[in-house]
């Protein structure tokens, strides 16, 4: 019996098809999950995000079906979507990642505050209806040409489009914002015309820009007087302060078949 975490009834009936050769406890995100030693998040990071928030890593191992919109971790990590069998679950290499935490919360991907938090909100809603809800929520927020002035560690930075902190250097569809191959977390501020910022992100360019900085460390403050678009993973909400710093606790996943050479996230 497999014990699944599912968002939304389309990744119900696709997590279905993947693993058609077992019995399936279905869970969906906001429920309780019972305790069991493996644990299938049948979505995106924002199922990721609530699995790590609600399970004891001592017991449970995560099996990561990247049935989400971006698939971001899934994307740095090398899973690939792929049916899963019986004998699959006799041969798997077991691995540990490292996590965040934000204002206290676990998270495995990252933080921000600004437009990117905005692309996150505006797609939310329609998050059934795949990567389109994307592309059409960043041309929605790039109509709109505020910028932010966010406080950083303590020091104020003024026209901000957005700030991201991401544990792997990379943010939604694996794109990154640093050529860094170890995790960190990276600390990225975005300036500049949105249009513009939108094509470079998209063309994977951002690290090579000038309208783009990012630093490392072990933690961070973000900060707004007045409450703007935050996002941790893919929850979006409104904020005035973000305390992001690199947990002590590790994530245990598990990866189908042989292990593979090298770091898996490169």
């Amino acid at each position: 019996m497999l014990t699944v975490l599912y968002p939304h009834v389309k990744s119900k009936f696709l997590a279905g098809l993947f693993l058609y050769q077992h019995q399936i406890e279905w869970v969906k995100v906001g429920q309780p999950i019972p305790k069991t030693s493996l644990l299938v998040t049948a979505g995106g990071d924002g199922t990721i995000n609530y699995a790590v928030n609600n399970i004891d890593f001592a017991q449970t191992k995560l099996l990561i079906l990247p049935l989400g919109r971006g698939n971001a971790l899934a994307r740095i990590l090398n899973i690939p979507l792929r049916l899963v069998s019986e004998r699959d679950l006799e041969h798997f290499e077991e691995m540990e990642i490292p996590l965040l935490e934000v204002n206290n919360r676990l998270t495995v991907f990252g933080a921000g505050m600004g437009k990117g938090s905005e692309i996150v909100n505006f797609a939310n809603p329609y998050a059934q209806l795949g990567i389109p809800t994307y592309l059409a929520s960043a041309i929605r927020s790039m109509q709109q040409n505020h910028a932010y002035d966010i406080g950083v560690n303590g020091q104020l930075q003024h026209g901000l489009l957005t700030v991201e902190i991401s544990l792997w250097g990379r943010v939604g569809f694996g794109l990154p914002l640093t050529w860094q191959d170890a995790p960190g977390p990276y600390l990225t501020m975005i300036k500049g015309y949105p249009f513009h910022a939108a094509v470079l992100f998209l063309l994977g360019q951002i690290p090579e820009w000038e309208g783009a900085k990012t630093i490392s460390g072990n933690s961070f403050v973000l900060e707004s007087e007045i409450a703007i678009p935050a996002h941790i993973d893919g929850e979006a909400f409104q904020a005035k302060r973000l305390e992001v710093k690199l947990s002590d606790k590790k994530g245990k996943i598990i990866r189908l078949g042989k292990p593979e050479a090298g770091l898996p996230y490169h």
